[in-house]
C-alpha cells in the first residue's frame, strides 16, 4: 500500500527519523555517541552524535515497510550498512583514517562488482570524443566513490551545512531518476530526502534554537556520502543513460570544490590529506565575521544554483559535455582564487585565528 503512496512513505520516513533522534539522544551518553568540544571543535556544548544513525534507520525502516527495498541492488544496502557501522564505531572511538579508508575501498568494490556501478567512459569532456577508461575503469570508479564520500565528510563542519547540501543534491538525482523512468530510484531518494529533512529540523540553527540539538556524526556523513556516490556512479553508467557523467560534478559541486582544494593544500604541505583543520570554505566565511546561519544560507544557495544548472542542461539546454566540464573547471579556479584572497585578508588580521595562504610544508612542533 505504501509503495503506491510515495508521499505517505516519505512522511513515515520523516516521522521515524524524528522518533529515532528523540530516543537515541536520550541514550547518547551511554552509547558514547557524544561530541565534546575541544581543540578545533568549537561548538558550545556536548552534543549527541545520533542524527546520522537515526536518519539511516528511518530511511531503511520506511523503505522496508513500504516494500521499496528491491528498488536498488542488495549491494546498496550491504555497503550502506557497512559504512554506517564504521561511522558509528568511529563516532564512539575516533578511528584513524586508514581503517575507514579500507572500508570505503571495500564498499566501492561492492558497488563495482555487485551493484553494477562501473564508469567505463567519462563522456566527451574535451571535445575530441568519449574518454574510454578501459583497464582503469575499476580503480577510477572506486577512487571517485571514495572521493564523494570524503567530500561530504569534509563539508560537515557547521550546523546544518552538510545536510542542506546533500538534500539539494539528492533532489537533483531524484529529478533525473524520475525523468529517466527510474521511478523506484526516485521514490527511494525521496524517502531519504524526507528523513534528511527531519534531521535538519534538529540540526539547523533557527530563531528559536541557537545551536544544533544533534550532529550528523561520521555515521551520517559516511552514509550520505555513500548514497550520493552510488547514484552519481550508477546513473552515469546506467544502460539507459539517465545522466551524463559531467552532470554529477554539477550536482556535487560545492562538496567537490572544497574537498579537492583542501586535499591539494594538505598534500602540498606534506600532511595527511584526511587530517582535520579549520581552513574549509565555511571556516573562512565564519572567520570573515559571518554568523553560522548566514554561512549555511550563502553556501546552500550557491550549491542549489549549481544543481539547478546541471539539471537545466540535462533537461533543456543540452550543452555539450566539454562545455559543461570547462565551465565547471573555470568555476573551480575562480573558487580557489576567491578563497585564497579571503584567507590572505584573514591572515593579515592578527585578531583572526586563520592560517596564512602560502602552500608550504608544516613546521614540526
Amino acid at each position: 500500500m505504501l509503495a503506491s503512496l510515495p508521499w505517505l512513505s516519505a512522511l513515515l520516513a520523516g516521522a521515524l527519523t524524528a522518533l529515532g533522534i528523540a530516543v537515541l539522544a536520550r541514550y547518547a551518553g551511554r552509547l558514547s555517541l557524544i561530541d565534546i568540544p575541544h581543540g578545533r571543535k568549537r561548538h558550545p556544548a556536548r552534543t549527541p552524535l545520533v542524527g546520522g544513525l537515526a536518519l539511516a534507520l528511518g530511511f531503511f525502516l520506511s523503505a522496508l515497510i513500504g516494500g521499496q527495498l528491491g528498488a536498488v541492488s542488495p549491494a546498496f544496502w550491504l555497503a550502506a550498512a557497512l559504512l554506517l557501522a564504521t561511522g558509528v564505531l568511529d563516532d564512539m572511538r575516533e578511528f584513524s583514517s586508514r581503517p575507514k579508508f579500507a572500508v570505503q575501498i571495500a564498499a566501492g568494490l561492492m558497488v563495482v562488482y555487485w551493484g553494477g556501478g562501473l564508469l567505463t567512459d567519462l563522456g566527451d569532456l574535451f571535445g575530441f570524443g568519449a574518454i574510454h577508461l578501459g583497464w582503469a575503469a575499476v580503480p577510477f570508479t572506486v577512487f571517485g566513490f571514495i572521493g564523494v564520500i570524503n567530500a561530504i565528510n569534509m563539508i560537515d563542519g557547521i550546523d546544518g551545512l552538510a545536510g542542506l547540501l546533500v538534500l539539494a543534491s539528492l533532489l537533483g538525482f531524484a529529478a533525473i531518476a524520475q525523468a529517466g523512468g527510474l521511478t523506484g530510484d526516485a521514490r527511494l531518494i525521496l524517502l531519504l530526502c524526507a528523513a534528511l529533512a527531519a534531521f535538519l529540523a534538529f540540526n539547523l540553527r533557527t530563531p528559536w534554537r541557537s545551536r544544533a540539538a544533534v550532529f550528523l556524526g561520521d555515521a551520517g556523513s559516511l552514509f550520505l556520502g555513500f548514497v550520493l556516490a552510488w547514484y552519481a556512479i550508477t546513473f552515469a553508467s546506467h544502460p539507459s543513460g539517465p545522466m551524463q557523467p559531467v552532470t554529477a560534478l554539477w550536482l556535487l559541486a560545492i562538496p567537490l570544490f572544497d574537498a579537492v582544494r583542501m586535499t591539494a593544500k594538505r598534500l602540498c604541505r606534506g600532511g595527511n590529506p584526511f587530517a582535520a583543520d579549520r581552513e574549509h570554505l565555511h571556516h573562512l566565511l565564519l572567520g570573515y565575521g559571518l554568523v553560522t546561519s548566514k554561512v549555511v544560507v550563502i553556501i546552500g544557495a550557491v550549491h542549489c544554483g549549481f544543481v539547478a544548472l546541471g539539471l537545466a542542461n540535462e533537461f533543456w539546454l543540452h550543452w555539450p559535455a566539454h562545455v559543461m566540464y570547462l565551465g565547471f573547471l573555470l568555476l573551480f579556479a575562480g573558487y580557489v582564487v576567491l578563497l585564497r584572497r579571503l584567507q590572505t585578508k584573514l591572515a593579515a588580521d592578527p585578531a583572526k585565528d586563520m592560517p596564512p595562504p602560502a602552500c608550504r610544508r608544516q613546521e614540526k612542533k
